[in-house]
């Protein structure tokens, strides 16, 4: 199988750019192709514009949303967002390697989303959305680290929601939307307050999870 990871995490020391590599390892020794987008140190650029078209329609009004699926229709994009797409084209799993930032994901993990899974390309055109959407059939998951602990995210907790309340837009509104049968998050609660020790069990605790859902 083919597995696209899109990591979106600055500091390839950090434990998110941790859990990234787990999953790579894990697919990797699994015997499966795996795709490593690391945004950052691709410098990813997240803002949609005409720069993402090597060439622009005639239209009279300019309209992003148009030009992505004119793109699409006449193979105009750029050079790397085709090479994203024909990426997350071939993957059987999609995985978003991300920290929660502001309950949600960094905004340039949000720029691949609405460049890559453009209009024409993920849905739109001759795909719909949800059961008949694009990617049907294939699966998608998070993997996150939070600054908080767990106990926050609870009805009664300091942020009282549940943190598949905060992820409901992203598995929901993104990766469902557009077909995508979603796995449960693995989540890495308050990294950054763990000692080396617990860290350590996370990353066993991760490798746990992988086996379950994707041997």
């Amino acid at each position: 199988m083919n597995v696209l990871i899109v990591h979106a995490h600055e500091n390839k020391d950090s434990f998110c750019s941790a859990l990234g590599q787990t999953a790579k390892t894990f697919f990797e020794n699994e015997g499966h192709h795996v795709t490593f987008s690391d945004l950052y140190a691709m410098d990813f650029d997240p803002v949609g514009g005409k720069r993402d078209f090597i060439a622009i329609s005639e239209a009279n009004y300019y309209k992003y949303a148009i030009e992505q699926i004119t793109a699409h229709n006449s193979n105009t994009y750029n050079k790397p967002l085709r090479a994203e797409m024909r990426a997350l084209e071939k993957a059987d799993i999609l995985l978003f390697n991300f920290p929660l930032w502001w309950f949600s994901m960094p905004a340039i993990l949000k720029g691949w989303v609405d460049k890559v899974l453009s209009y024409g390309f993920a849905y739109g055109g001759e795909y719909g959305i949800y059961k008949e959407g694009r990617f049907k059939g294939k699966k998608a998951f998070l993997s996150i680290t939070t600054g908080s602990p767990e106990v926050y995210y609870t009805k009664d907790g300091v942020h009282g929601r549940t943190l598949n309340d905060i992820l409901k837009n992203i598995n929901g509104g993104i990766l469902e939307l557009v077909g995508f049968d979603v796995v449960s998050p693995f989540v890495a609660y308050a990294v950054s307050r763990a000692t080396k020790e617990e860290r350590v069990q996370m990353l066993l605790t991760y490798g746990n999870y992988l086996q379950k859902n994707f041997t």
